[in-house]
């Protein structure tokens, strides 16, 4: 099952896109962060991708919405 959750900038170009890390899942829950944004012509440019703890990426993900990101759908496989 896939659980991917999207945010952008309300008045901006990137997106942030936070998913699961399944391979560290059991152990040391972790997600992944991945900075990107949309091309006019050709595929997203993906800027940087980290990895954070899973408590870390939710505490990131309520600052950020709370500061005027929004959620948005998939933008990118």
């Amino acid at each position: 099952m896939k659980r991917d959750g999207w945010i952008k900038e309300i008045n901006g170009i990137w997106i942030l896109r936070f998913r699961y890390d399944w391979n560290s899942w059991d152990q040391n829950p972790n997600v992944l962060i991945e900075k990107g944004r949309l091309e006019l012509n050709g595929p997203p440019l993906l800027k940087n991708r980290k990895r954070l703890r899973r408590v870390l990426a939710i505490k990131l993900w309520r600052e950020l919405l709370s500061t005027g990101w929004r959620r948005v759908n998939s933008q990118w496989d």
